[in-house]
């Protein structure tokens, strides 16, 4: 009986890197297309689709000029190209990605024209690199297979170790710009194991002016961009307010320079107000921390109600200490999970729901359900209030999207009311109300819609709706 023998050379260690550099590249670039264009599905489905065409390319051309060349040194000289590929992508990602965000007004077009300029260079690059490391590996007819598999494996090897570092480690600690800095050195690094004495200065050269290039401090500017490992935010200042974001399309939350202990945002004031109309404001739940204004106010405000407030990035805490004067007050108790996950499992029940999840201009789909209604229907106390920060519209398109946020609520509440800061405007921030007996909140109207049934987890078109509502 044969031995299996695993063997880890050089040829096995390039595909490895190329592997892991791939997928490191692949999700650092979307996040870098995040504060321009956005991270929608549309965004990640571009970013992806772009990739594995590159790949496809690479994969083929790759293969045609090694069975012509065939050469260890072309080895070098591809992963040297890719290395000045992401250094490409490095210097013009801003430009480029504001060009596309002016030029182009659809997000799905957004997001495939930059993944084109900045991502495809690169993965086609490293596409080639696999079949010539096939070509160079295969020594023998009997053995074919396996080393090709072997190559196969450690390079996907590589893109799984990649992924969950990228996911897990690299963006919790360093910027999208730093990672992509690791991942030109390391490409630098490894274009020297094969042939190293083959042109050796044109290549050290090359290799030295790529890394320096790429060690350069970048100029500060007055925005603060911040990696975590669920989002990239921006902070910056107006004149009158500091604000944070995490795409193009609106700030999520902020603070005024001046007064940072009073609520800004329209919306946050008529929650606010919600609250101040209640029967009951015990026990109340804030889906979505934001910059955790709102729960502060609130705090200071009923220092007797027990606050809780679900957030699904543990690092927007320590953004909001340190830019936004969050003060962690007493009765608040921070809950980082996802909002519909928390939703499904807590056994509490609260007088007041708060729901403004948002991820720039885009709420999740797992909050467009029929589930979803049922549970919150749940955990909210008889006689209890769910409040909801929308952004919608009464007619056209965005007015499909207003019912079928509305459609879970109403589903299970059978009085709303609402408020709408610009009804000029065909979309709009809305705070809408739902509770099952009547509840006077001054100003508000009824909202009057055409029933709906919910949508499902199994289907919930939210991206589709809510891109025809902007388009409007």
């Amino acid at each position: 009986m044969n031995k299996i023998r695993i063997r880890f050379g050089r040829l096995e260690l390039i595909a490895f890197i190329a592997g892991f550099a791939l997928m490191v590249f692949e999700l650092a670039g979307a996040r870098i297309l995040a504060p321009g264009i956005g991270n929608s599905t549309y965004v990640w489905t571009s970013v992806i689709g772009v990739i594995i065409a590159a790949l496809s390319l690479g994969y083929w051309i790759g293969g045609r000029v090694a069975d012509s060349r065939g050469y260890m040194i072309d080895v070098a000289r591809l992963t040297l190209l890719s290395s000045l590929m992401v250094t490409f992508t490095l210097l013009q990602y801003e430009g480029l990605i504001g060009w596309v965000a002016e030029s182009f007004d659809d997000p799905r077009w957004q997001g495939v024209v930059a993944s084109l300029l900045l991502f495809a260079p690169t993965s086609f690059v490293l596409g080639m690199i696999s079949p010539y490391l096939a070509k160079l590996n295969v020594r023998s007819l009997h053995t074919t297979g396996r080393s090709i598999a072997s190559l196969s494996a450690l390079n996907s090897i590589g893109g799984i170790i990649g992924t969950f570092m990228a996911g897990f480690v690299l963006f919790g600690y360093i910027g999208s710009r730093e990672t992509l800095v690791i991942i030109v050195v390391l490409l630098v690094a490894v274009s020297w194991l094969v042939a190293p004495r083959i042109n050796w200065r044109a290549r050290a050269i090359i290799g030295a002016a790529i890394v320096i290039t790429v060690l350069v401090p970048v100029p500060k500017t007055h925005a603060v961009s911040i990696d975590t490992p669920s989002a990239r935010y921006t902070i910056y200042d107006t004149a009158t307010m500091r604000l944070l974001t995490t795409g193009p399309y609106a700030a999520q939350s902020g603070v005024s320079l001046k007064q940072p202990d009073q609520l800004t945002f329209w919306y946050t004031q008529q929650l606010a107000q919600v609250v101040k109309q209640a029967q009951r404001r015990q026990n109340i739940l804030i889906l979505g921390g934001g910059a955790f204004t709102l729960p502060r106010y609130l705090a200071d405000k009923y220092p007797d109600s027990k606050i809780d407030v679900v957030e699904i990035d543990p690092e927007l805490a320590t953004i909001a200490r340190q830019y936004f004067h969050y003060d962690d007050p007493t009765n608040v108790n921070l809950i980082f999970e996802d909002a519909r996950t928390y939703v499904n499992k807590t056994h509490k029940q609260y007088d007041i729901v708060m729901v403004d999840v948002y991820g720039d201009a885009h709420v999740p789909f797992t909050l467009l359900t029929n589930e979803y209604g049922q549970q919150i229907a749940r955990i909210t106390a008889p006689g209890g209030i769910v409040a909801a920060n929308m952004i919608a519209g009464l007619e056209g398109k965005c007015g499909t999207l207003l019912r079928a946020l509305d459609a879970p609520y109403r589903s299970q509440f059978p009085v709303a009311m609402y408020r709408i800061e610009k009804p000029e405007l065909s979309r709009s921030n809305m705070v809408v109300t739902y509770s099952r007996q009547s509840f006077a909140w001054a100003g508000a109207s009824p909202l009057d819609l055409p029933k709906t049934a919910p949508y499902t987890d199994d289907f919930a078109p939210a991206e589709r709706l809510q891109h025809d509502c902007r388009r409007q």
